[in-house]
């Protein structure tokens, strides 16, 4: 089974300042074509709402999976994230959390994004939180650097499962050795693989397919990425590398994380 762990759609199919079509229909088209069976559509705060996802997915509940997302960056103060995130995300059908610190522009250890943090693990049932790793942005000023910044949230929140979406980029080798020890992360490998698939990056992506398959999770970042083009691009790399240990890559561990069974 092929599980996509990080898919967009628009109410009108735009993206951004670019010519991707990011509409439910291509996204279908897409899925079908590069057999995927399942895929996870994320949300953007200030771009993409939540409710819009959830209804997209709702169409499709054998295959779209919703994951909400949510900008600490717009509140003024810890108990106003706190009051906003129990507002917008305590009954609806959500899967997963999205935060993205570059796009809203914050950083990751922020007390209001740590905020989002703690109250998401003292619920019963956390959602997975779909972290988005690639923190700089301009005029942003990050308290520690990406990789020690990663190691410290997952640390500080064992009760929580982070999924890194696009494994921390350049750095993900480093970020694979920071969370080696903390079983609640995984390393999503979207964007990074397609960015960086002509560089040495390739090569320590392959190893990691190969020594560290049951921590990581294959995305595409439709519609950045074709899914065909995203999955192409994982067989090239992983050609030899035991079929089992592909298995957990494609679909295995993004099923387990997210409690659903495969078909």
């Amino acid at each position: 089974m092929v599980f996509d762990s990080l898919t967009h759609v628009t109410p009108d199919g735009r993206w951004f300042d670019t010519k991707c079509d990011a509409s439910e229909q291509e996204l279908l088209r897409q899925l079908d074509e590069s057999g995927t069976q399942r895929a996870v559509v994320v949300a953007l705060a200030g771009h993409i709402e939540n409710r819009f996802v959830l209804e997209v997915c709702q169409r499709h509940p054998d295959r779209l999976v919703p994951c909400a997302s949510f900008n600490p960056a717009a509140c003024r103060s810890v108990e106003e994230v706190k009051a906003g995130l129990r507002t917008q995300i305590e009954k609806d059908g959500y899967k997963a959390l999205k935060l993205h610190p570059r796009l809203n522009c914050y950083d990751p250890l922020d007390p209001r994004c740590l905020a989002v943090l703690e109250e998401m693990a003292s619920r019963e049932l956390p959602l997975p939180i779909w972290l988005d790793t690639l923190f700089y942005y301009r005029g942003g000023k990050l308290r520690k650097p990406p990789v020690d910044t990663i190691h410290e949230l997952v640390g500080r929140f064992p009760a929580l499962t982070f999924v890194l979406l696009h494994g921390g980029g350049s750095w993900i080798l480093q970020v694979a050795e920071a969370i080696r020890d903390c079983p609640n992360a995984f390393l999503d490998i979207s964007f990074t693989l397609q960015r960086y698939r002509s560089s040495s990056i390739a090569a320590d992506l392959r190893y990691l397919l190969d020594s560290f398959d049951r921590r990581i999770v294959f995305g595409s970042d439709f519609p950045e990425v074709g899914i065909g083009t995203a999955l192409e691009g994982v067989r090239e790399i992983a050609h030899g590398i035991a079929p089992e240990k592909c298995a957990n890559v494609l679909g295995g561990n993004l099923s387990r994380i997210l409690g659903l069974e495969q078909p």
